[in-house]
């Protein structure tokens, strides 16, 4: 999957690594298994995979590298994909919504999410190298879960503050034929809240799924009164 790109990332390493050209290409050709794991915590990957060539044996190193990426990849998608890209789509579009027009919602959600993602991967190999093992044991630090739950906290006042803000455009559009838009779509809105809200407490959903129905439910309901299927 990646590998490719990860021998190409870590070869100045093995270069220093193994001076000779036999010991070179061979750990050139280990590196070259499969790789795969969060794009953004790839340097992470590299750096400690560096240390490990340089501090156990060639087959121990490939074992751990396995066991590395996957836990490196959850961490990953967890923090990167799960918590942080939807809180930067939420406030973005929050943002949108105040200030229709501007480019502020896309300016928003776009320093959001790259800038901590693009600091991890800038000081991604240097962190792995000089840390090793125990990288892995300060991503379970509670300083790390406690901003995962500031996150989901956000993301979850976000929520609330978008449907309001959907709610207070929707009073203010203008009266069209017989009737108002305002109401009609107000009660959409409330309506899906209301039905997202009893699912949510009668079974276990997951954030990640209720947040994708809502982003969808919330599409479909404007592209039908813009189509004029929905009665106003």
């Amino acid at each position: 999957m990646q590998n490719v790109g990860f021998t190409l990332s870590i070869y100045p390493a093995l270069e220093r690594l193994y001076p000779g050209e036999q010991d070179r290409k061979q750990a050139v050709i280990r590196q070259l298994e499969q790789i795969n794991t969060h794009p953004s915590m790839g340097p992470l990957l590299v750096g400690l995979v560096a240390r490990l060539e340089r501090d156990l044996e060639p087959s121990s190193a490939a074992a751990y590298r396995r066991r590395i990426m996957s836990a490196l990849a959850a961490y990953g998608d967890r923090f990167f994909w799960t918590h942080l890209k939807p809180l930067a789509i939420v406030w973005g579009f929050f943002l949108a919504i105040l200030f229709f027009g501007s480019t502020a919602g896309c300016v928003l959600l776009l320093v959001v999410y790259n800038v901590p993602q693009l600091i991890v991967r800038a000081r991604g190999f240097d962190q792995g190298w000089t840390k090793g093992f125990r990288l892995l044991e300060q991503l379970k630090s509670p300083e790390l879960s406690a901003a995962v739950l500031a996150m989901r906290a956000l993301v979850a006042l976000g929520l609330g503050l978008v449907a309001g803000a959907v709610v207070l455009v929707a009073m203010k559009l203008p009266v069209i034929g017989s009737g108002s838009m305002a109401p009609s779509l107000a009660g959409l809105v409330l309506i899906g809240i209301a039905g997202s809200s009893l699912v949510v407490l009668r079974q276990p959903v997951s954030f990640t799924a209720l947040l994708y129905l809502a982003t969808m439910a919330a599409v479909s309901i404007f592209m039908l009164v813009d189509a004029g299927m929905v009665p106003l």
